[in-house]
């Protein structure tokens, strides 16, 4: 993934924290929420993805549907 695509959402991440600290409207605090939350899914299915393909590439035998 592009890190540009990371930065664009820490970008609104880091503008809905700037307008709930001004203006203490909770919508915003839940709009960072959500963003974070997202980004959040996002690296956890990168870092699984990883392992499946470090296990594919690997000269190892790994049991069918098992991934740890």
């Amino acid at each position: 993934m592009q890190s540009s695509y990371f930065d664009q959402w820490l970008d609104e991440y880091n503008d809905y924290m700037r307008l709930y600290e001004l203006f203490g409207d909770r919508e915003y605090l839940d709009e960072a929420a959500e963003i974070l939350h997202s980004l959040q899914v996002i690296v956890a299915r990168a870092e699984q993805h990883k392992i499946i393909v470090s296990q594919i590439m690997s000269n190892q035998m790994h049991a069918f549907g098992k991934v740890s």
